[in-house]
């Protein structure tokens, strides 16, 4: 695989987004989550064997891409249509994280036989986990939130969005992921759904409520579809940046699954099990 990486900007209306691409094969586009940008992929794909065309980039108000006062669930959307439309190439997998997970379920769903396979990381689940949107402001609109986009820059991996526009996303993105079920419905490509089974933490009660609901949904989901393949983690919603090894491993099973058109042969009730890093 070629090390190379080009660099570009792709306008979508008010917003450049900033898109990397590097290699030659199969296409992995990479999707990734509320408040993530690229560098949250590079230690999965440090760990991939085989020789794919990557492509990851930079939602609007995320690293390298700029700001636009539209950061509705559509906008993002939009922006995941200008990166396929003009990053995609014949029929890429699509890995997706989170929001980015739900965003591919959704773009999938709306363009058939544009997609060879979803690879869906802890997201893209019909369970609606906001019961009340006021709490959801309250528990976001705090000193952390406001400081913690502009020290994650340090790392190569700030966002900017506001603490209400951040939980606007959310509220959006959990109400609209109870017609999820429908857009499962569509697709028309194999799917592999991976779950940490600690996706809202590790202690506290709400943290083992909302844990418990997660994971009832991928089963739930899974039931509704005996062909997608299910994997649960031992692990919290990081998993691209604590467990890359596990899911390289996962992704490259499931993309030569794709490549031969064979239906996965892993239990719908299938887990893995790795230990916390």
């Amino acid at each position: 695989m070629s090390t190379k990486q080009k660099h570009y900007k792709l306008p979508n209306g008010d917003v450049q987004l900033a898109v990397s691409e590097t290699g030659q094969g199969q296409t992995l586009l990479f999707f990734n989550g509320g408040g993530a940008t690229q560098v949250a992929w590079k230690r999965l794909i440090s760990e991939l064997q085989g020789q794919y065309r990557l492509v990851t980039f930079d939602f609007r108000n995320h690293g390298k891409s700029t700001t636009s006062r539209n950061t509705s669930l559509e906008s993002f959307m939009t922006d995941a249509e200008t990166i396929m439309n003009e990053m995609a190439g014949d029929r890429p997998i699509l890995i997706g994280w989170s929001l980015g997970a739900d965003l591919a379920v959704w773009y999938a769903a709306s363009h058939p036989g544009k997609v060879a396979g979803l690879f869906l990381i802890d997201g893209a689940v019909p369970v609606n986990l906001v019961s009340d949107p006021e709490d959801v402001r309250r528990r976001l609109d705090t000193p952390m939130m406001r400081i913690g986009p502009l020290l994650l820059y340090l790392t190569g991996m700030g966002y900017r969005l506001t603490p209400d526009q951040f939980a606007t996303l959310t509220i959006e993105l959990n109400k609209r992921r109870e017609q999820l079920l429908a857009a499962y419905e569509q697709l028309d490509c194999p799917v592999e759904l991976v779950l940490a089974t600690k996706s809202a933490g590790e202690k506290g009660e709400r943290a083992e409520r909302t844990n418990a609901l997660w994971r009832a949904g991928g089963e739930q989901l899974a039931q509704a579809f005996p062909e997608l393949s299910l994997s649960m983690v031992d692990n919290t919603h990081l998993l691209p940046i604590k467990e890359p090894a596990a899911l390289a491993q996962l992704l490259e099973a499931f993309v030569q699954r794709c490549q031969s058109g064979a239906q996965s042969d892993t239990p719908s009730d299938g887990s893995l099990s790795t230990s916390n890093s």
